[in-house]
């Protein structure tokens, strides 16, 4: 009996699963509220992300905005950019700002409130914000904007900030503020799926452009401090060589391969022989003038074996007028004098026949080539004295060079870029030895000889395709605080091949790059701290950047990454409020691939 129920039971459950039959009209009913449910759903999650990227836009926009002021801010303005803000998102829906200026408590190792200002009564930051989140005391901070749990902005949480706020804020230089930019929107669905109200809370921090921080009407300023050291989340340029990294140096006694004084005659070796006797310590070899940009004057070099490191000395004779880069006298090029390893410039130094800073500091700069890792050296050793009888004053300077995992045979030269006759402007050389010794290292870093792009036109380094690496060599200039008020101008051609859109969120910039440095600014602070003056590094064309839109990309001695497109009218620029001390290494660029000229300016900022 049980076992022929079952068998019924099983026919009956078999012929309900292959049963075809059915009405259609059920069916619809029975799926029509699953079909509506999700068309609404399409409509309502694509209009809350559509409202929440309005937000994000939105509040980016305005958070520019602020940056770009340099006055107190009032109540007034700030409530108006909230209606900015509703504008630009676009929304029927309720929204708020807060915005907030955050210096660093070098003391307790943590952000803190300078002011805050929140719009259409919502409560501001209370004054131990960073404390309470760094305690991750959620429930203290949510007490601190009352007690109301209404579905509106009166209620504490939807005033509560993101619970990583201080995460997201960079660090903080000395003597600066950053802006902390809160929107807050209260967006709901037209259609009740599933999901209820949201808050958007976009978070943006921004840092003043012109002006080290903004004070708020009304508030007693709290000033930042200047005196502190920051804990960068860069890594440094651990990878670009130091000229003062110690290396393996040979003994002068035994390790010595040449010596060439030219009181006795030799140039051995020299592609020329030129001597003249009226030296500041004897004979020098030269005098050389401006046709040593074409065809530099060499030295053929032959080590005892591959791989050591080999030290280069001499002195370097300036004689007579040289002007640098002065706009009237210094030519296109500028006067430097370069030295080369097998064709290929390792250094760019500009001189001047007189005090005029930075041209009187002592110079140092470093860099890759092929297997090799060079470091050079430029001091002064005498004063600024007529020599050689002509009119301006020459001045004598000590190179040292040393060059690890050296080759065994390779060629020096010595080169100029010089605007004026070699009776005016012109170089010698005098007391040069080279020694071996030890076994070099190779290089932690090589350049790609398949990105190469060619020369500079104007400094002569190589150039290589890609986005820019700081390590590839590039020219060096030694400034101190003390020369910004002189400052420099440089002249530089762009002409790139990368677009800066396929290089990441590394450098997070736009327009056209080559993988090559500029320049590398060798910078002493001098330890001097102020928020009235900053380093400023620009370019200009002469025409506002309407005649080459210029892009400026730096990275600083920290490992941080600055760029700038637009800076006075369409010429880039970056300034930098008490900028540590180190390297800088300086990326120009284009908004456009196309090739133009412009001048790189590293001056003083100042808003005194």
């Amino acid at each position: 009996m049980y076992a022929a129920g079952f068998d019924r039971v099983r026919r009956r459950a078999r012929g309900f699963v292959t049963g075809a039959r059915g009405s259609v009209s059920i069916e619809f009913v029975l799926s029509l509220p699953l079909m509506l449910w999700g068309l609404a759903a399409m409509v309502v999650f694509f209009n809350g992300y559509q409202a929440r990227y309005h937000a994000q836009m939105a509040a980016q926009t305005v958070a520019d905005i602020m940056s770009r002021e340099t006055n107190l801010f009032t109540a007034n303005y700030i409530e108006g950019l909230n209606d900015v803000y509703d504008f630009l998102a676009d929304n029927t829906y309720e929204t708020r700002l807060r915005v907030s200026s955050v210096i660093w408590d070098s003391a307790n190792e943590r952000n803190r409130l300078q002011w805050s200002y929140a719009t259409r009564d919502l409560s501001e930051l209370p004054a131990d914000v960073f404390e309470l989140l760094d305690n991750g005391d959620y429930a203290g901070l949510q007490q601190a904007f009352g007690e109301d749990e209404s579905v509106t902005f009166a209620n504490a949480v939807y005033q509560m900030p993101v619970e990583d706020l201080a995460d997201r804020i960079p660090p903080v230089l000395p003597g600066e503020a950053l802006l902390l930019v809160e929107a807050f929107s209260l967006w709901e669905p037209f259609a009740n799926v599933g999901i209820g109200q949201l808050r958007f809370s976009p978070v943006i921090v921004v840092r003043p452009r012109f002006a080290p921080w903004i004070n708020f009407d009304g508030i007693e300023p709290i000033y930042p401090e200047t005196d502190y050291e920051i804990a960068w989340t860069g890594g440094g340029n651990e990878e670009l060589p130091d000229p003062g990294d110690e290396v393996d140096e040979p003994d002068p006694d035994t390790g010595q391969v040449a010596s060439f004084g030219f009181d006795d005659g030799v140039t051995t070796g020299f592609s020329q022989s030129t001597i003249t006797q009226n030296g500041p310590n004897g004979a020098y070899l030269g005098p050389f003038g401006q046709a040593t940009r074409n065809a530099p004057v060499t030295l053929n070099v032959s080590l005892p074996q591959a791989g050591s490191v080999a030290t280069i000395e001499f002195d370097f004779l300036r004689i007579d007028s040289w002007d640098g880069f002065d706009a009237t006298w210094g030519g296109t090029l500028g006067d430097s004098f370069t030295v080369m390893i097998d064709g290929t410039p390792i250094s760019m130094d500009p001189f001047v026949h007189s005090t005029l800073a930075p041209y009187p500091r002592s110079r140092a700069s470093a860099g890759y080539l092929r297997s090799m890792t060079y470091r050079m050296t430029m001091t002064p050793t005498s004063p600024l004295q007529n020599v050689t009888g002509q009119y301006y004053e020459d001045q004598t300077w000590h190179v040292v060079l040393t060059i690890d995992n050296a080759p065994q045979t390779f060629q020096l030269g010595f080169s100029s870029t010089l605007s004026e006759d070699i009776n005016n402007e012109a170089w010698g050389l005098d007391n040069l030895t080279i020694a071996s010794a030890g076994s070099g290292t190779a290089p932690s870093f090589i350049a790609d000889p398949a990105r190469a792009l060619g020369a500079d036109p104007n400094t002569r380094f190589p150039r290589y395709s890609g986005c820019p690496d700081y390590r590839i060599a590039a020219p060096w200039l030694s400034m101190g605080r003390s020369d910004l008020a002189t400052g420099i101008r440089m002249p530089q051609r762009t002409g790139t091949s990368t677009n800066l859109s396929a290089c990441g969120n590394t450098l997070r910039g736009w327009g056209w790059m080559n993988a090559s440095p500029h320049l590398i600014l060798n910078y002493d602070n001098e330890n001097i701290s102020s928020t009235s003056t900053a380093l400023q590094l620009r370019l200009d064309d002469g025409n506002s950047g309407y005649t080459c839109d210029t892009t400026l990309a730096v990275r600083d001695p920290n490992g941080q990454w600055y760029f700038n497109d637009d800076y006075s009218g369409w010429n880039a620029g970056l300034r930098i409020t008490n900028a540590p001390s180190g390297q800088y290494v300086i990326f120009t660029g284009g908004y456009s691939s196309t090739a133009c000229n412009a001048h790189l300016i590293i001056d003083e900022w100042t808003n005194r």
